[in-house]
This record gives structure tokens, C-alpha cells and sequence, in this order.
């Protein structure tokens, strides 16, 4: 593997050599964004609103039910939106829609959700 070849973090953008772990400019975990069971996708950075955000949030998982992705990372940044698409999660958990979700390592602002066991 070439060291000196760079990726993109498909959270923040930033460009980085291909050997890094995490992202230094958001924590994410490099690895995870380019595993191919895992979705990543962002409800709160092109300015939407808390219901588009659970909007965006129902439909990603409606589609997994086709795609099957092992584990969805739903990009929620800090504040409202991060708050209620965890209620949101918490529900869908008890109602057995999804297996679990976390904290997408050391960045607050990115949810794991995992899809099975």
C-alpha cells in the first residue's frame, strides 16, 4: 500500500494519507467510513430542519431494509437535531427496528446504528 496516497474523510472532507486511523480535524474513524458495510450519511449539516433531519434519518433505514448494510453512521453534529434523532433511535431500539446504536467513536457529532447482531 502506498503511504503517500491520500483519502478524503467523507465527514469533514479533510485529505489525509491512506495509513491514518482516525481523522484529526473530527475524530471520525477512518477505517469504518470505507468499510463497505457501513452507510454514512448526514442529516444535520445541509440546514435542515429537526423534522427533515428524522425525515432523512426514517428513510435511510427504510432503504436499508434493501441495501443491508451492516451498520448506518448518521452524521448529526452537536445540538438539536443530535438530541432528538437519539429519541428517535432509543424508539426505534425498543421496537426492535434497529439492534443498537452509539457514539461513532470520539466524534459526538456522528451515530452508529447497527442494523443486526
Amino acid at each position: 500500500m502506498d503511504k503517500r496516497k491520500k483519502i478524503l474523510c467523507q465527514f469533514c472532507g479533510m485529505s489525509l494519507f491512506n495509513t491514518s486511523k482516525t481523522c484529526p480535524k473530527c475524530d471520525s474513524d477512518i477505517e469504518d467510513q470505507y468499510h463497505s458495510t457501513t452507510l454514512t450519511v448526514d442529516v444535520a449539516h445541509n440546514k435542515e430542519t429537526v423534522k427533515q433531519a428524522i425525515e432523512k434519518l426514517y428513510q435511510v433505514i427504510e432503504t436499508n431494509q434493501i441495501m443491508k448494510h451492516r451498520q448506518i453512521r448518521i452524521i448529526v453534529g452537536s445540538k438539536m437535531i443530535r438530541e432528538e434523532v437519539m429519541n428517535e433511535l432509543e424508539a426505534l431500539k425498543r421496537g426492535k427496528a434497529i439492534f443498537d446504536f452509539g457514539l461513532d467513536g470520539k466524534n459526538s457529532g456522528a451515530l452508529l446504528i447497527r442494523m443486526e447482531n
